[in-house]
């Protein structure tokens, strides 16, 4: 019995491991069926995902697209992916909660639904940048002749800026640049209220200060320090007026070159550049090389004058500084040299001004209407009746007399004469000095050389006459348009 018990053990054992031999050969045994982990979680419905922001018209698209990861839940019944995905993909869209998601539902369902579709609060529906047109009131005129920077209207808005007339600080020619400003906005915009180029001094300036000298032949010593202390005025001048006989014996470089170093003082102080000057019967040789030597569109711009109008370029010429207008004729001797032709343009010239509203009239040329001392004494009665059309004629400027004079020309100088006016002789800029003869003057100050300062305010002219190294004035005449 002892034998049988040992020989079935072994038999037994035997049978068991031919068992496993041939389960190993089969490929697959009939392993217990696994446990099954319960129905994969159903991962939700994903996250209704969500009205995806109710938010204004381009709300984000992350709510009709949310959760679909919901179908795809995770096997085992851990946390289903598609509730991670379908709350990733409802991120944009809005209040929607994520997917059961198995046992746990997804996070992010939940972050989605917290986090709010950029498209709603960014754009907010139809972003008006710009809020509305913004109109830039238009471009302002340059107030025609009167003012030089008045200019761009400014930022206004859709209504015209009514301000434009009062450009510039005053003159009669202020205001035209303001009329055809733009229809801009709502309110006015602030550039009509005041040019600034009227301020500056040209147009629209009705406030300014110039000089009238005339004959310096070889007496350029003199002119440098007649410059010199011109310049140093307070204000200095805003231009000069020369009235001819610059050197001895007619054009030539370098007598004119001696000269323009003179009128600037010695020491380049500008007096040049702002020079309106007319010949005179020293200057009568070569007449275009003296018009050559000249650029009165240069001076023009320099010191801020309109409407330079040109007869005969750099002899006979016009134009406006602030409320006045000036008149520069080619008369390089006598008053009676003067042509029927230039009467005729000034005369024109004079009625255009007049049209443009401006208070003053300066007349410019070398010899005197009314002489006073040894070019005695020729007579112009066209030019009176001329002059007698004008009323905005304030005074005449002239030299070929080496003095310093004042005459008021009426009825008593000239019978033809119905417009008094005022007539300066400054002809001792280095030629003189010379005396006037009795009773031709109403003043007359021939000791030495010198020149005048004119100060032109509103409508009146305040003419002052110094000797040549005076500080001292030796006379000022007011004159007060009517």
């Amino acid at each position: 019995m002892k034998f049988t018990s040992s020989f079935a053990r072994r038999i037994g054992l035997a049978m068991v491991l031919g068992l496993v031999a041939v389960g190993c050969s089969s490929g697959r045994g009939r392993v217990s069926t696994p446990r099954n982990g319960g129905t994969p979680g159903s991962g939700g419905t994903g996250g209704s995902g969500g009205q995806g922001g109710t938010g204004e018209a381009p709300s984000g698209t992350g709510g009709t697209t949310g959760g679909a990861g919901g179908t795809t839940s995770g096997t085992s019944g851990t946390k289903g992916t598609g509730g991670a995905t379908g709350g990733a993909t409802n991120a944009p869209g809005g209040s929607g909660a994520g997917g059961a998601g198995g046992k746990i539902s997804g996070t992010g369902g939940s972050a989605g639904g917290t986090t709010r579709g950029t498209g709603g609060s960014a754009s907010g529906g139809t972003t008006n940048s710009a809020g509305g047109t913004s109109n830039a009131g238009g471009t302002r005129g340059t107030g025609g002749q009167t003012s030089s920077t008045g200019g761009t209207n400014g930022i206004g808005g859709t209504t015209s800026g009514t301000g434009g007339r009062t450009i510039g600080t005053g003159g009669t020619t202020g205001g035209a640049g303001g009329i055809i400003s733009g229809a801009g906005g709502a309110s006015a915009g602030n550039g009509g209220a005041a040019g600034s180029g009227g301020a500056a001094g040209g147009a629209g300036n009705s406030s300014f200060r110039f000089i009238v000298w005339a004959d310096t032949k070889t007496g350029t010593a003199d002119l440098t320090t007649e410059s010199n202390q011109a310049k140093a005025l307070n204000p200095p001048p805003n231009f000069t007026i020369y009235s001819g006989d610059l050197v001895e014996s007619g054009f030539a470089a370098g007598p004119m070159a001696t000269w323009k170093t003179a009128i600037n003082g010695g020491t380049n102080n500008g007096m040049f550049d702002i020079s309106f000057v007319v010949r005179g019967n020293h200057d009568t040789t070569d007449p275009a090389s003296f018009a050559a030597f000249f650029n009165y569109d240069a001076v023009a711009a320099t010191v801020g004058a309109t409407n330079l109008t040109q007869q005969t370029k750099n002899l006979t010429y016009s134009f406006d500084y602030g409320n006045s207008h000036f008149v520069a004729i080619d008369v390089p001797d006598d008053a009676t040299l003067i042509t029927p032709a230039q009467i005729a343009w000034a005369d024109s010239d004079l009625a255009a001004a007049e049209a443009r509203g401006l208070t003053h009239a300066f007349l410019n040329w070398h010899g005197p209407i009314y002489p006073v001392a040894e070019h005695c004494c020729p007579s112009v009665p066209a030019v009176i009746d001329m002059l007698n059309k004008h009323p905005i004629v304030t005074a005449t400027f002239h030299g070929h007399e080496h003095t310093n004079a004042h005459v008021r020309i009426n009825s008593t100088r000239y019978p033809n004469c119905t417009h008094e006016f005022d007539e300066f002789i400054e002809g001792a800029a280095g030629a003189g000095p010379q005396t006037c003869q009795a009773g031709r003057a109403d003043d007359c100050f021939g000791a030495k050389n010198g020149f005048a300062v004119m100060d032109v305010s509103g409508k009146t002219l305040t003419a002052t006459i110094y000797y040549v190294g005076s500080t001292t004035p030796l006379k000022t005449f007011t004159i007060t348009k009517p």
